[in-house]
C-alpha cells in the first residue's frame, strides 16, 4: 500500500507539473496574441520572440518642454557669429523637424532632436547699428535710428501690431530703440509668435 501511495504521488505531481508547463506556454502565446491585435499605436513595438519582452517604447521626435533650443546668428559682413540657449517657447512644443522646416523658412535647421534643435540664421548687416521698432498702418515697423530719432524705414513687418495687448501697442506708438541685428531679430521672433 505504501508503495501505491508514492505512485500515486508522483503522478499526480507529474499532472500537476504539466499541466502548469502547458498552461504557462498556453497563457504566454494568448498575450502575445492579444498584445499584437492591440498594438495599432506606431510607437509601440515588440520584439520577434517567443516570449513576449516587455514593449519598447520608442520616443518621439519633437520639442518638448526639456528640449534645448539654440539659436545662432551668423554675421558675414563680421564674420562672427552669435549664440543664445533657451528652453523652447510653448508655441513650439510638440513640432516635428518638418514643422520646424515649414514655420522657420528663414531658419536653417542645422540640428534637431528631442534634447536640442540647433537653428541658424544668416544675418547680414552690422550687429551695432541701432533701430527704433514702432509701428506704421497696424503693422510693426522698424526704422533706422540716427541722433536718437526714427530716420528712413528699414522694414514694415507682416506682424499686426493689433493683436497685441494695449500695453504692447502704446509701447509700439512711442517707439523703443533697439542696438544690434541680433537684437531686432529677437524682439521680432518674439512678437510674431
Amino acid at each position: 500500500m505504501g508503495n501505491k501511495k508514492y505512485v500515486i504521488i508522483a503522478v499526480m505531481a507529474l499532472i500537476c507539473i504539466s499541466s502548469g508547463v502547458t498552461g504557462y506556454f498556453v497563457a504566454i502565446n494568448h498575450v502575445k496574441q492579444s498584445y499584437q491585435k492591440n498594438s495599432e499605436s506606431p510607437d509601440i513595438t515588440f520584439e520577434d520572440s517567443d516570449i513576449p519582452d516587455s514593449p519598447v517604447l520608442s520616443v518621439p521626435n519633437k520639442i518638448t518642454p526639456s528640449t534645448k533650443m539654440v539659436y545662432e546668428y551668423y554675421y558675414p559682413d563680421e564674420g562672427s557669429t552669435k549664440v543664445a540657449e533657451e528652453a523652447p517657447p510653448y508655441f513650439m512644443l510638440g513640432l516635428s523637424f518638418d514643422d520646424m522646416v515649414k514655420y522657420y523658412t528663414n531658419w536653417d535647421i542645422v540640428s534637431f532632436s528631442p534634447q536640442e534643435v540647433i537653428m541658424r540664421k544668416t544675418v547680414y548687416g552690422k550687429d551695432s547699428q541701432k533701430y527704433i521698432v514702432g509701428e506704421r498702418d497696424g503693422y510693426i515697423t522698424v526704422y533706422y535710428e540716427e541722433d536718437g530719432r526714427k530716420s528712413s524705414i528699414k522694414e514694415i513687418t507682416s506682424i499686426n501690431a493689433n493683436g497685441l495687448s494695449e500695453s504692447e501697442r502704446e509701447k509700439l506708438k512711442e517707439g523703443f530703440s533697439v542696438v544690434g541685428d541680433y537684437s531686432l531679430n529677437r524682439v521680432l521672433e518674439n512678437y510674431s509668435s
